[in-house]
């Protein structure tokens, strides 16, 4: 009679529970030296942005360095557009932002972009929108006197305790003394001062002062408001602003700004990289995970001339903002706004997709270099080139005067002048 063998079973349960030990230990040292390298790299990165980048800053007014500390976990601010805006509230204008987004400062975008950061640098762009007090304007103006005119008096400067420039006017019964609190504009031009107050209903409202600082630090009357008059005291500093114009004028000399009872929330001075490419964040994020992130121009994977010419037009003004009367006639005061001249230019409408605002101008360099006329001429003559015989060849100076003769400079008063962007033969 044959033995049935019996066959020994081994508790596997032991076995499994050893292996998985073994296993979540490996894992978690695993995710252990993950993270000290990831801490070591962001601690790494944060030295390197705060202590060996330098900013040039602006070329302008030198001003302090105003730095905002990252908040969220990813070490990128949140996008103040979302986190200042109550939930009922209307958006401002142009201040729009999916839900997440964020900004991370023209510091960040330079640690890649490096040259255009430092082109940037030089540009009237990176300096339009600045505190007083942090400028060199206040001693510009302390124990400086101006003459607004018989119906506005006599402004007097001088700074405070805490450095503030303030404005005073020398008239009987004379209104309260008023801060110079922003200035607006490069400095190569001029520097218009406004100050913010709460109205009694919660809202916000404007001095636009009636005058400004020119370029050589020579004070003078703020262009337009020559024909002006004063229908209160507070209006004998300048002229009154609020609403849409209020927010419209800061917004286009910001990168971020919430206009909130009185003051400026959210601010972001100067445009800035953002301003055009909008928030970075979600860039950014790629960019630390990959060497080679996906393309982030402008915001937009497709860019044409029309969506460049509407970026521009955004500030820089487009012929819906002007009335049909100043299109009709085109003043001389119409050359502020390029967009509107150049939109009506023969050079424009039969370029074929191929005259756009960037052809002539760089977003990142300035425009006022000693070589700019020259690079703006060889720009002319690509399209209007003498050996080719399709192109349209200027009879009287092929090769010079394309800028003096059809792109004039047109003087808008205090020695401020501009290029008229209605390309065309004049009379």
């Amino acid at each position: 009679m044959m033995k049935t063998q019996q066959i020994t079973r081994i508790p596997l349960a032991p076995v499994r529970s050893h292996v998985l030990n073994r296993f979540q230990s490996l894992v978690l040292i695993s995710l252990i030296l993950v993270l000290v390298l990831t801490i070591a790299s962001f601690g790494e990165l944060s030295q390197r942005s705060d202590e060996t980048f330098s900013d040039p800053g602006s070329v302008q007014r030198p001003i302090r360095a105003v730095v905002f500390p990252p908040s969220s976990a990813d070490g990128v601010a949140p996008d103040p557009r979302e986190s200042a805006r109550p939930a009922d509230a209307t958006p401002g204008a142009g201040l729009t932002g999916g839900s997440g987004l964020t900004y991370v400062g023209r510091k960040v975008c330079g640690e890649c972009h490096r040259e255009n950061f430092d082109a940037h640098a030089q540009h009237g762009h990176a300096s339009t929108f600045f505190e007083v007090a942090d400028t060199d304007l206040p001693q510009i103006f302390a124990g400086e006197t101006f003459d607004g005119g018989p119906q506005y008096g006599v402004y007097s400067y001088q700074r405070d305790a805490e450095g503030n420039l303030l404005a005073k006017l020398d008239v009987p019964d004379p209104p309260e003394p008023l801060m110079l609190q922003y200035a607006l504009g490069s400095g190569f031009n001029a520097q218009t001062f406004l100050t913010l107050q709460a109205t009694p209903n919660g809202e916000t409202s404007a001095i636009e002062h009636r005058v400004s600082c020119y370029a050589g630090d020579r004070l003078g009357l703020t262009v337009g408001h020559e024909e002006k008059t004063p229908a209160s005291a507070a209006e004998r500093f300048g002229s009154p602003l609020q609403g849409e114009v209020l927010e419209r004028c800061i917004y286009c000399h910001t990168t971020t700004a919430t206009v909130r009872q009185g003051h400026i929330a959210n601010l972001t001075p100067n445009v800035d990289c953002e301003k055009c490419h909008g928030p970075g964040g979600e860039h950014v994020r790629l960019a630390r995970l990959s060497p080679k992130p996906a393309p982030y121009s402008v915001g937009m994977e497709t860019w044409d001339r029309e969506s460049e010419l509407q970026l521009c037009g955004d500030c820089h003004r487009l012929p819906r903002s002007i009335s049909k009367l100043e299109l009709r006639d085109y003043p001389d005061t119409l050359v502020r706004f390029q967009p509107v001249g150049m939109l009506r230019s023969k050079c424009y409408l039969k370029s074929e997709q191929s005259l756009r605002c960037t052809t002539c101008h760089s977003p990142h360099v300035s425009h006022h270099g000693p070589d700019e006329t020259s690079r703006q001429i060889k720009n002319c003559i690509q399209c209007h080139d003498q050996t080719q015989s399709s192109h349209v060849i200027c009879p009287v100076s092929p090769q010079t005067d394309c800028i003096d003769c059809h792109m004039p400079a047109i003087d808008q008063k205090q020695g401020i002048k501009f290029h008229d962007h209605w390309i065309r033969v004049r009379d």
